[in-house]
């Protein structure tokens, strides 16, 4: 019960900060505090929900005659909290679920700002970096073609969120007051884990890299499964945190900016 209770108080801290937050309504920084409680609160829900199975698995809870009809499926209920691997797979799906709406919440509201921030003059700089070799290599096309490959290279380069992490934590000087650079290393662990356990189901592919967080060390190996070492069944819960406060701290660097329109979703 005492997890159930912190996360019960986390949705309403989070309540809270939505309430009292200086940013105007349909504003992405708002917006992405909004998202977070309705993250935390599924997440919050499904563990809920297996306490409630637990409970029914020992006849602590009881349902009377009035919804007999149900008792197939409240059978299925307690079957998640009797069975090792349904159980196991359940909480599992809950984390996965947690990270990656996690990570994609805060993903989107960095995008969001920085294209919304960034200058011209900055974007075309990010560009001709990230295709110097291309670059290079069409040096001797005229002018107007140059210009051409340029603007196509603007429309259709992908930006790593990693550079637009480094522009906004950078746009004013000392703006940032948290470490930077520990704060980086932890988004590029967090994109290679969101790519491993969302594209590919916990396969990895690519350089071996080892993480370690909150008692967990996470291992990368070419070829492999992702392998988690250590014990804390909250640490999917910690990573939401540490990426809530690198949020809070790049809104530093934004108090000049007055709006940034969060999109219409289309719903």
């Amino acid at each position: 019960m005492e997890n159930l209770n912190k996360l019960h108080d986390l949705t309403l801290k989070i309540k809270s900060i939505i309430r009292t937050v200086e940013f105007r309504e349909n504003d992405v920084r708002k917006a992405y505090f909004e998202n977070l409680y309705s993250i935390i609160n599924e997440f919050y829900h499904g563990k809920i929900f297996f306490k409630i199975s637990q409970e029914i698995k020992n006849r602590t809870i009881k349902f009377d005659s009035s919804i007999l009809e149900l008792q197939p499926h409240v059978t299925r209920i307690y079957e998640i909290a009797d069975h090792e691997l349904l159980s196991g797979a359940y909480h599992n799906e809950l984390n996965r679920k947690l990270f990656v709406d996690t990570f994609t919440n805060f993903e989107t509201t960095l995008s969001f700002c920085f294209e919304d921030i960034v200058t011209d003059a900055d974007l075309e700089g990010m560009v001709k970096d990230l295709n110097s070799k291309i670059l290079r290599l069409c040096q001797n096309l005229s002018d107007e073609e140059k210009m051409h490959l340029l603007a196509e290279l603007k429309k259709n380069t992908f930006i790593p969120l990693s550079r637009k992490f480094r522009y906004l934590s950078k746009l004013n000087k000392d703006c940032y007051p948290e470490d930077a650079k520990s704060d980086l290393e932890f988004i590029e662990f967090c994109s290679k884990l969101r790519n491993c356990v969302s594209h590919s189901a916990g396969y990895y592919k690519g350089k071996d890299y080892v993480y370690k967080f909150d008692r967990i060390t996470f291992i990368f190996k070419n070829g492999e499964f992702l392998e988690m070492q250590g014990e804390n069944d909250y640490v999917f819960l910690k990573i939401n945190e540490r990426l809530t406060n690198i949020m809070y701290a790049l809104c530093n660097c934004l108090k000049h900016v007055d709006f940034i329109k969060y999109p219409d979703d289309g719903f």
